[in-house]
């Protein structure tokens, strides 16, 4: 498979609470590269409707946008069938 690349649908299928992150399971589309991380590799900047990040606090909060390991993010293919999702989709577009 093509790597991500900016532009590019994603599903979010990990993060720092691995299943219980609130972005588990979200499209989000990706913005740009942010760099390379020492432990999880180039990191992608993403937006979408309901992604939340981690504040100094300890708490997340909806933000629209957060910054994700490639790792932790599914490609969608696109000719890949969504329908399921469309509304998701749409709302990231």
């Amino acid at each position: 498979m093509e790597p991500i690349k900016a532009g590019d649908l994603c599903e979010v299928i990990s993060g720092l609470g691995q299943t219980k992150s609130p972005n588990l399971g979200l499209f989000v589309k990706v913005i740009s590269a942010q760099g390379e991380h020492s432990q999880y590799g180039r990191v992608w900047r993403c937006e979408g409707p309901n992604v939340q990040q981690l504040t100094d606090t300890g708490a997340y909060a909806v933000t629209g946008w957060a910054d994700f390991p490639a790792s932790w993010l599914r490609k969608i293919k696109p000719d890949e069938n969504v329908r399921k999702d469309e509304e998701k989709l749409e709302d990231v577009v």
